[in-house]
């Protein structure tokens, strides 16, 4: 005989079947037959604070921001004391740039769930991308004190030590990361910038290396070993470097450019030119102006790069206007 607690146990079993067929849809990147799955949850239970809050977070995925806020706020009055639904809620702000909201959503979180290593993880990123790199590196922490084998979160915590001009320490937690993920192409590159950083030049080309070992084909890590090479002294190695960027990525705009600056180092304007006007297609950059403006005098074109130079030494703000403004300096004391 049925009793009259199994109708209500047979609809949770229902309602439950729904949210993990979402998750799945979701994992699987299907989002409009993850949102349907939590839709027919909420139809069945209005006040699912799961269901609303997985809804929010399909709708974050697909930049319905709008939508997501909507349905975290409802999780939200349904269960304020829902961690997660805090944490997923500020993701949404993160993409709407409503950062100091993002970064009170992401506190109440913690405050709720101090294991909550997700909400620790992004606290952590969004501090550092407002430049707030010692709140970071203690979010980090925390973070790492309740996951102390997650590699992401190591390489995280050394980049904001290596911003913090602790090269050394940054190593150390990239070597931790390499430790729990020796196939981590990320913290190969990271380890080697840190000891680029830290003037261990040799290493840092070995680290750069294997990163390489394990993503050839990507050009930011190539680029990387380039810079250490250059800095070891190794122009040949570090030419052919740039030059494999520019196979696999012919719009590299900073292989362009070093491969321009090597070839006025070996006073070879033409070439530098013919490079540098390419970039200039697309980039207008300062650095790209000033080599510009460097390769037109290697020609003997001294009207035009002085023009060049004038425009960007008016800006003395600026790294390459105050450059060229030595540059015009120099060239002032060579005519007189």
């Amino acid at each position: 005989m049925e009793t009259a607690s199994q109708p209500a146990r047979i609809a949770d079993a229902a309602i439950r079947g729904m949210l993990a067929r979402g998750v799945a849809l979701q994992l699987d990147g299907d989002l409009d037959g993850a949102c349907r799955e939590y839709e027919a949850a909420l139809a069945a239970e209005p006040q699912s604070a799961v269901a609303w809050n997985n809804l929010g977070f399909a709708r974050t995925q697909q930049g319905r921001l709008d939508d997501a806020l909507a349905c975290y706020e409802r999780a939200l009055q349904i269960d304020p004391s829902r961690s997660m639904a805090h944490a997923n809620r500020a993701l949404a702000q993160v993409a709407r740039g409503e950062l100091d909201a993002a970064a009170q959503e992401l506190q109440r979180a913690l405050e709720l769930d101090p294991r909550n290593t997700l909400a620790a993880a992004n606290l952590g990123r969004l501090l550092m991308a407002c430049g707030e790199m010692h709140s970071a590196e203690q979010a980090f922490r925390a973070a790492l004190q309740i996951s102390p084998a997650d590699a992401a979160l190591r390489i995280a915590l050394g980049t904001v030590l290596a911003a913090r001009g602790r090269p050394r320490e940054a190593a150390d937690e990239f070597g931790r990361a390499i430790d729990l993920e020796p196939g981590n192409a990320k913290a190969w590159d990271q380890l080697g910038l840190a000891l680029l950083m830290s003037h261990d030049l040799g290493s840092a080309c070995d680290a750069l290396r294997h990163a390489l070992s394990i993503a050839p084909e990507d050009c930011a890590v190539r680029h990387h070993l380039a810079s250490a090479l250059l800095a070891r002294g190794d122009r040949i190695a570090a030419e052919q470097e740039l030059c494999r960027i520019l196979t696999l990525d012919p719009g590299h705009t900073d292989a362009s450019v070093d491969l321009a600056v090597l070839a006025l180092s070996r006073h070879e304007a033409a070439a530098a030119f013919e490079l540098l006007e390419r970039v200039r297609q697309s980039n207008h950059s300062p650095r790209v102006l000033f080599y510009r403006a460097l390769a037109l005098q290697g020609l003997d074109r001294r009207d035009e790069a002085r023009a060049q130079l004038e425009q960007l030494a008016a800006d003395p703000t600026q790294k390459y206007g105050r450059l060229a403004a030595e540059q015009l300096a120099t060239e002032a004391r060579s005519r007189q």
